[in-house]
């Protein structure tokens, strides 16, 4: 059998382990294992990786890289245990155990060194954690096989941001075919980390004609523990098997129940569905039902919600106008507004148009409270902004002269509406935008709306990393009145944003922020250096004043960007930044910090001498 087959390899890892990789070549054990792997990797190709590894980690290597082949070797097999079932040489699955995990795509073609900071990072606790597993994410680190038994225990993970990041992100990304190892392995009496692993398998779906999978949900649907229950009778919309029990759920006394039945009757849409979905979000599960629609929005429960929403709407209220029946007034509108939040449907358009542009024909908008009104009333902003229609621009023009708040909605329309020199017009060009100083408190908003809506215009996220638009975007999008309008403001990062070449204020403006800038300031104004086209000796000296203004007694890292650029300074400068940042070592008190910049220093002579 494969298990035995790997445990006894395992066995042979330990003992080299312990005696030292050196006697790992030409042993006669790890020989004798190598066909066997072989013979099951005719089946299974990750059998076949191991015997290629058995044999390279047997064969002639040098003894650093004989030491690497058994950690190599070594993860695969931890990665193979975890993940596979037992599995004959001749390649029959046993009847008590599932078929192995097919992760279509996957390698193992990084090294271990690679590997290990995220193995590490994935089984130890403590700070800085996250960002390793985000950044390997991001280098597709995890398509390699040897991760993904970390992936899955990071759903237990103690720091619940890694955690959720891993079902959300990670495990999503190897695809349906990890359903049937998530459910082999659940606990249905477990807690969070089997929640999230049912979550990740609701976001993949189970295949209807996997048997066994349902079966496990089923299980866990009716003797989990309540969280496990709801969770995993979620998973149920798809398959119409399973809707009386799904109408049945629904009725539950216990909360957490109803509230995964109603978010499966949202996925199944059926009509019996909809018709529960329709009479629960009138009742004391309003926001459960509303949250329910709102992950699986189907187009015909929408045009059930929408008359139900504009009647609420136009509702004329009679009685004592008190902090009583406000709250009673935002329980009936909250819910549909949650339910259609994320809606794009022409019903709600026209809803949205009319509630922006003629409030008062929308008696309940009035009758509010003030931060429920305005929750309501950004939630319309929000649905127009994303309209490229004129009405749409129109009516958020119109909120936008009301109040400040609405900047941000009117300004993303107006961008893909309006020619760049008429959006710079229209936002500086006029009235309190040709001020340098805000005279009024509502000006003095605007302008800070304005900013910040720039801010999300320019900078755009790849994952989790925030980059500036390409550079070419930034001179065909843009008025080049931005920049100067910009530097007046001394607003740093937008200035490195927008920055672009023909402008002879940028230079003498960066030169300034440098005597004032902190410390994180810095890939702005070398950001805003490169973009503005300026001279290679210019952002070298430039480079060389930012490091030696710096206080070097309380700085114990440097960003890797600073780093980069000073061993990329041009050939005949090299010599003099070696001089001159070898001039800092004595003000620096970190170790590492102090071998760091002394490795630049080495480097840039090195560079010099070779010149």
């Amino acid at each position: 059998m494969s298990t035995t087959l790997l445990q006894e390899l395992q066995g042979e890892l330990r003992r080299l382990y312990i005696a030292g990789s050196d006697l790992a070549g030409d042993d006669f054990r790890l020989k004798r294992l190598e066909p066997k792997l072989a013979q099951l990797g005719e089946r299974a190709p990750v059998f076949g990786k191991l015997a290629e590894g058995v044999a390279a980690l047997t064969g002639p290597l040098e003894a650093e890289a004989r030491a690497a082949r058994l950690q190599d070797v070594a993860l695969l097999l931890n990665s193979v245990l975890s993940t596979q079932g037992i599995v004959a040489a001749e390649g029959d699955v046993c009847a008590e155990h599932r078929k192995e995990v097919e992760l279509s795509g996957l390698t193992t073609s990084h090294s271990y060194r690679q590997l290990a900071e995220v193995q590490n990072a994935l089984s130890d606790s403590g700070g800085g954690r996250y960002e390793i597993v985000t950044s390997a994410f991001e280098q597709g680190l995890f398509r390699d096989l040897r991760l993904f038994p970390f992936a899955v225990r990071a759903l237990g993970d103690s720091y619940s941001e890694i955690a959720d990041f891993a079902a959300r992100n990670i495990l999503p990304a190897y695809g349906p075919a990890i359903v049937p190892y998530l459910l082999e392995g659940m606990d249905i009496n477990g807690g969070r980390q089997e929640e999230r692993r049912l979550q990740v398998v609701r976001s993949l779906g189970v295949d209807p004609e996997d048997e066994r999978s349902l079966e496990r949900l089923v299980k866990a649907a009716e003797e989990g523990g309540d969280k496990i229950r709801s969770a995993a009778i979620a998973c149920l919309g798809p398959h119409p098997k399973f809707e009386d029990r799904l109408l049945e759920w629904s009725q539950d006394k216990k909360k957490p129940v109803r509230e995964g039945a109603y978010g499966a009757l949202a996925v199944r849409n059926s009509e019996g569905a909809r018709e529960r979905l329709y009479q629960a979000i009138q009742g004391k599960d309003a926001l459960l039902v509303a949250e329910a629609i709102s992950y699986a929005p189907a187009e015909e429960m929408v045009d059930m919600l929408l008359p139900l929403f504009e009647e609420r709407l136009r509702k004329e209220h009679v009685g004592e106008d008190d902090k009583k029946s406000k709250g009673k007034l935002w329980k009936e509108l909250e819910p549909l507004s949650i339910a259609l939040r994320d809606v794009r449907h022409p019903e709600l358009e026209r809803l949205y148009l009319d509630v922006a542009g003629n409030e008062s024909a929308f008696p309940s908008l009035g009758r509010l409270d003030y931060g429920d009104r305005v929750q309501l009333m950004r939630q319309v902003a929000g649905y127009l902004a994303q309209t490229d229609s004129p009405e749409a621009l129109a009516v958020l023009q119109q909120l936008e002269d009301q109040d400040p708040g609405y900047l941000p909605y009117a300004f993303r329309a107006a961008r893909r509406q309006l020619a760049p020199a008429e959006l710079y017009d229209r936002y500086v060009a006029s009235g309190w935008g040709r001020l340098k100083t805000v005279v009024s408190r509502k000006s003095q908003l605007a302008q800070k709306a304005l900013l910040d809506a720039l801010r999300d215009e320019l900078y755009v996220y790849h994952g989790y990393v925030r980059s500036r638009l390409p550079q070419e975007r930034i001179e065909a999008e843009w008025d080049s009145r931005w920049l100067d309008w910009l530097m007046d403001r001394d607003e740093l990062q937008l200035v490195s944003a927008l920055a672009a070449p023909g402008n002879d204020r940028l230079l003498p403006y960066i030169e300034k922020a440098i005597e004032k800038a902190n410390n994180h300031d810095s890939h702005y104004i070398f950001a805003a250096l490169d973009a503005g086209g300026a001279a290679e000796d210019i952002k070298a000296e430039l480079l060389v004043q930012w490091m030696e203004r710096k206080d070097w007694k309380r700085t114990y890292s440097m960003y890797s960007e600073e780093s980069e650029r000073l061993l990329r300074v041009p050939d005949h400068l090299a010599a003099e930044v070696a001089d001159r940042v070898e001039a800092l070592l004595p003000e620096v008190r970190y170790e590492g910090l102090k071998e760091q910049l002394e490795e630049i220093v080495h480097t840039l002579r090195r560079r010099a001498a070779s010149v």
